[in-house]
């Protein structure tokens, strides 16, 4: 296959990551090992048993697309850099804070949701003498209500610290026994307590709740994250409201998920003065080297780090009292040695400048060791609660005893109306009258489809070439440098007698199965016209290492779309073809949406016809039970349907 520079520049890296330089080495490391088989792959015409074998040999070396991908991803990882002063660190700090919660948190949520007229009922109190138990519900934003528990001190005098505890994946909620110890802790310590449930655990452990399908919300243009950022605001807006509480001497805490939660909510709200995050959270960099702690898509929101990674976030809390808690063993995420280097040891200079050295605290447990809020976390958690909160009084950090006080699912069970909100009503709600009627000319909506997916054009060159001649067939496998980051693999499949043969167009052939899985469809085509199937990124031969969700959701977390990379991919192939015209030939729902997408953006009329098989008809699908996240993430992307559903797309190409 022959190729050309498709029109306009090589896309380039948004920013230079403080962690790249590892990556490009191991990247040109992999590249130097497979040079000798260079040479095979450049041979003479082989011949092959068929067809099918000879698609499932990729061009593209052994873990070329997983090092190039993560490379992609580290790239855009913007480096944290120490301020010149501590009050230049503030002032960036709070540009920092407010570009997140516009353009990431907030970013579409309407003006209803973030309203202060939210409801709070309480229903039940649980005498446990020195303390007592108040059950209560929520809105965390207009029809979606929270269960709670709030825990007081029996006598209450004057002000009090108040303490919000966050949950994380534990299927128990707020009944979790290690969370009920800490509350109890609190509120026998003279704390107040809040045991909030977390979407998905607990009461609303249901499929309408799965964490991944925020990104219905995000398909309508409406940030999917809000709703776990007002979960855990709502909750503290209740504790700062008690007539009790001493607003300078606020804190969240919680393990895993809710560990994520305390940074996120304790960085970006600062009625937070102290915050103790357990394994829930690292450097992006960590993630993309250990997949085990990429978590779900609200801990990798739609551009975050785009402008702030995890360890700014960290970097945020100064000069806030911040103990960070990892476990030597982790059997889950975050393991202690993987984080320290990239999540911690950046920090420590932006407290020094501050003057704040001793509010920033690291501890290793090593007992058990594991993934863990168990009692040597806990009696850490305390003990830096003594020293910020009580820095006057001689405290003990030992826990009291407490375990035949926890109380039952049964006991904290708090009732919440009927047609409580999920994902899927809140999602059905914002897409009823999507998308917007366009205006403007086809070029105007091609910008803007454009700007959605965020795509660019794409120079195109050809790294290594496998000719085969298999029966009356001859093919030519390729590996096809899209752009300054990515390699296609690519199979061009000829009939060796050309006399019946559609000479002015090509066949440009993708499927969701990958082009290895589709010799039959293949050798059909190929009968009347020559053609040239594709692999674009997360498809057959091109898929990185990690699952189709993580790495969808890697990609749109530094500021990608993974649609249109695979949009931007096709269209690239399309035009590096030396026929002036091509049909795309698509199998599967996945392959269609980035046909239809491409025509749609190709505004030089290289396409001319799209054929689609098992293509939805609407992207309205994707809103409705069974849909999941999970099997098809590339096409929630943020703001799609807003503007474009596959009808809009079709005149559009038109």
């Amino acid at each position: 296959m022959a190729c050309r520079v498709a029109a306009g520049e090589t896309e380039n890296s948004m920013n230079t990551s403080p962690y790249s330089s590892r990556w490009t080495s191991l990247h040109q490391l992999a590249l130097c090992v497979a040079l000798p088989l260079v040479a095979v792959l450049c041979a003479p015409a082989l011949a092959a048993d068929n067809l099918a074998e000879a698609l499932k040999a990729s061009p593209v070396f052994p873990n070329e697309s997983t090092s190039r991908f993560q490379q992609a991803v580290l790239d855009r990882i913007p480096e944290l850099k120490l301020a010149k002063s501590a009050d230049a660190w503030r002032a960036e700090a709070e540009q920092i804070r407010q570009r997140v919660l516009d353009e990431v948190v907030f970013r579409g949520v309407p003006q209803s949701w973030r309203s202060d007229e939210r409801r709070v009922e309480f229903t039940e109190t649980i005498d446990k003498g020195l303390y007592r138990v108040r059950k209560l519900r929520f809105e965390a934003l207009p029809g979606l209500w929270i269960p709670a528990a709030l825990y007081e001190p029996a006598k209450l005098n004057g002000k009090a610290p108040v303490v919000l505890n966050v949950n994380g994946h534990s299927r128990d909620g707020k009944v979790t026994d290690y969370k009920q110890l800490r509350c109890i802790q609190q509120a026998k310590q003279g704390m107040i307590a809040l045991n909030v449930e977390w979407v998905g655990m607990g009461q609303l452990r249901d499929a309408g709740y799965s964490h991944n399908n925020l990104g219905m919300l995000d398909l309508c243009g409406r940030s999917g994250l809000s709703v776990f950022f007002l979960n855990m605001q709502r909750g503290l807006d209740i504790l700062l409201s008690h007539r009790h509480a001493d607003l300078d001497r606020v804190a969240v805490t919680g393990l895993s998920g809710g560990g994520w939660q305390t940074i996120i909510l304790s960085s970006l709200d600062s009625r937070v003065r102290l915050a103790v995050p357990v394994a829930g959270h690292s450097a992006l960099a960590q993630r993309v080297a250990n997949y085990n702690s990429v978590g779900d898509l609200e801990q990798n929101p739609t551009d975050l780090v785009s402008i702030a990674d995890y360890v700014h976030l960290n970097a945020l809390m100064a000069p806030r009292p911040l103990l960070l808690i990892y476990n030597t063993k982790d059997n889950c995420c975050f393991v202690a040695s993987t984080v320290k280097a990239n999540t911690y040891e950046p920090v420590i200079p932006f407290y020094n400048q501050a003057g704040a050295a001793k509010l920033l605290k690291y501890y290793e447990n090593e007992d058990p060791g594991t993934h863990n809020y168990d009692l040597d976390n806990r009696q850490q958690l305390y003990k830096f609660l003594n020293r910020h909160f009580f820095p006057d009084q001689e405290r003990s950090a030992k826990e009291i005893p407490s375990q035949d006080e926890l109380l039952s699912a049964e006991q904290l069970h708090v009732e919440l109306p009927e047609g409580n909100a999920t994902f899927y009503s809140l999602a059905a709600a914002a897409a009823r009258n999507l998308p917007t009627k366009q205006a403007g000319a086809p070029a105007a909506q091609r910008r803007l489809l454009r700007r959605i997916l965020r795509t660019s054009p794409m120079s195109t060159k050809v790294l290594r070439t496998k000719p085969h001649t298999i029966g009356e067939r001859e093919m030519l496998m390729q590996a096809i440098e899209i752009g300054a980051e990515w390699v296609a693999p690519t199979a061009r499949v000829s009939a060796l007698k050309k006399s019946k043969r559609t000479r002015d167009t090509v066949v440009l052939f993708l499927s969701d199965q990958g082009f290895a899985a589709e010799a039959k469809r293949i050798e059909k085509l190929s009968t009347d016209s020559d053609v040239v199937a594709v692999d674009p990124l997360f498809f057959g031969h091109q898929k990185p290492q990690g699952s189709l969700w993580q790495n969808s959701m890697l990609l749109g977390v530094v500021g990608k779309r993974a649609l249109g990379v695979q949009t931007s991919q096709v269209l690239a192939i399309a035009r590096a073809d030396d026929h002036p015209k091509v049909r795309i030939h698509a199998v599967g729902r996945r392959a269609s949406l980035v046909a239809r997408l491409a025509d749609a953006i190709d505004d030089k009329q290289t396409i001319v016809a799209v054929t689609t098989t098992d293509e939805i008809s609407s992207l309205h699908e994707l809103l409705k039970p069974p849909a999941q996240y999970n099997q098809w993430p590339e096409a929630y992307c943020f703001g799609l349907l807003e503007q474009f559903d596959v009808k809009q797309l079709v005149q559009l190409a038109e």
